[in-house]
């Protein structure tokens, strides 16, 4: 407090005191000295107030005098924003580490905003329904399942790590199809570990969700589904020619598993050329081909079992077969596509050593297939599914996106199978011819319905003459949210 000010208060107090006891002395009775006391009281209050008072001016005071600071420079690194209420500063690296969450129609996802951290979470589920016709139908279950139930998740960390894994929990089991982690630091040497599927089939290579067909062709019966190993690939040729090499542990045709049934391993690798693939429009730049080889030991794991269309066995082995020795396996393989129309095709030789007591031979199987599609609509076809110029929405006089398509197939199986007793003819047919017919409707990039029919005929595999044709509608709705 200033000195003036103190002295003032000081006088003003004491001029007070010295009226009230120059009272005379006959006045000072009780009810006077209670006035007294009131009045002590008071001013006592009344400094307190004055404190108060001056104490708010000599802030008030002291903010104005003080000088308003600049606005913060603007930097790219170093700049600072304020956050309204809320005390300190958020720099802009700290925004640059700020996540960024999305959805659509790939899924959803959880991004670092540089992006070296990555998560998405999306969904594959496959509804369908098997209805088998014609005279042959008889001992056939007509069913609806859930073919594919499959959450997935697949992302990036420390920006050159790729992940992908996806178990399945269709038809009433669960397995774990995708688990692997692929680093990509060197473009052409991109190195792949864990459980994937094997460089052999071109049509098992394809998505479960982007195949022409709700089954896939005979020549897949033929490759492996999953395994566990450990692959090279990438680019020869920048967008040209791309390869694969791997070695797993080995698992039977049209099949995965989780274990390693002996210390054999197996060996595969695919080269495929996309030599007129550009920027621009030419008409080859759809086509694509290539060579896939497999190769190993593969003593001791399990049998195979091939399927038709309609997912019945048609081919078994005879109890007290095994696997024994070697399987070498041969698949060339080529599309085409062009605006709207496309055509895949390949041919699978596989030979393989079984023993069955002392005899022990080497036979072969070969399947082979042919499909062709058109989307009415017009979109591009290609190896991935088409996205639908006008997605469906009546209102918006949208319908999606329409295909027709069209397979023949041819899968036989070698006659020494038959003649060393590995199987038997009359439960086992020696070849198998299918073709089919199908339409798609692609609603959405995400969501499609496919209806299939499909014949099947046998040469072979009955007492007294060939096993009776297979006649089944297929039909699925399918989610694909990835």
């Amino acid at each position: 407090m200033p000195p003036n000010r103190r002295r003032a208060r000081g006088a003003f107090r004491a001029v007070v005191l010295a009226l009230l006891l120059a009272m005379p002395a006959v006045s000072q009775d009780s009810d006077d000295k209670k006035r007294i006391a009131e009045l002590e009281r008071r001013i006592d209050e009344l400094d307190r107030r004055l404190q108060a008072a001056e104490a708010r001016v000599a802030v008030n005071t002291s903010m104005m005098a003080a000088p308003t600071p600049p606005p913060p420079a603007r930097t790219d690194a170093g700049a600072t924003l304020r956050n309204h209420g809320a005390e300190g500063a958020i720099s802009i690296d700290a925004l640059k580490s700020t996540a960024i969450a999305t959805a659509d129609a790939s899924g959803f996802a959880l991004k670092s905003s540089d992006g070296n951290y990555l998560l998405k979470i999306g969904a594959d589920l496959q509804t369908d329904v098997r209805t088998f016709t014609g005279g042959g139908s008889s001992s056939l279950t007509d069913q609806i399942l859930l073919r594919r139930v499959r959450p997935t998740f697949t992302g990036t960390i420390y920006r050159y790590v790729d992940f992908f894994f996806r178990p399945d929990f269709g038809q009433g089991t669960t397995s774990i199809y995708d688990a692997y982690a692929q680093l990509n630091y060197v473009p052409r040497l991109q190195v792949r570990v864990g459980k994937f599927k094997p460089p052999v089939g071109l049509e098992r290579l394809q998505s479960d969700d982007d195949t022409t067909f709700v089954e896939r062709g005979l020549p897949t019966l033929l490759a492996p589904s999953r395994d566990i190993g450990i692959q090279l690939g990438g680019d020869i040729v920048k967008r040209r020619v791309a390869y694969q090499l791997g070695v797993f542990n080995g698992v039977p045709d049209n099949s995965l598993s989780d274990a390693s049934a002996t210390s054999h391993r197996s060996y595969a690798g695919r080269v495929f050329a996309t030599p007129f693939q550009t920027d621009g429009e030419s008409p080859l730049s759809g086509l694509g081909f290539g060579l896939a080889a497999e190769g190993g030991s593969l003593d001791g794991i399990a049998l195979p079992a091939y399927k038709t269309v309609g997912q019945n066995t048609f081919f078994s082995f005879n109890p007290g077969v095994v696997s024994a020795g070697h399987r070498t396996a041969l698949a060339p393989q080529a599309y085409y596509y062009v605006g709207p129309f496309g055509v895949l095709a390949e041919d699978t030789i596989s030979e393989e050593q079984f023993q069955k007591g002392a005899v022990r031979k080497d036979v072969a199987f070969r399947a082979w297939q042919v499909e062709g599609s058109y989307i009415l609509t017009g979109e591009r076809k290609g190896f991935t599914g088409p996205t639908p110029r006008h997605p469906f929405n009546l209102a918006n006089h949208g319908w999606g996106a329409w295909e027709l398509a069209a397979r023949i197939g041819n899968f036989r199986a070698d006659k020494g199978l038959f003649g060393y007793g590995f199987a038997d003819p009359t439960k086992s047919p020696r070849e198998l011819r299918e073709w089919l017919g199908g339409m798609n409707w692609y609603l959405n990039r995400l969501v499609r319905i496919s209806v299939d029919y499909g014949h099947t005929n046998f040469v072979g595999g009955a007492v007294s003459a060939d096993r009776a044709a297979e006649r089944v509608i297929l039909a699925r709705f399918q989610i694909n949210f990835i």
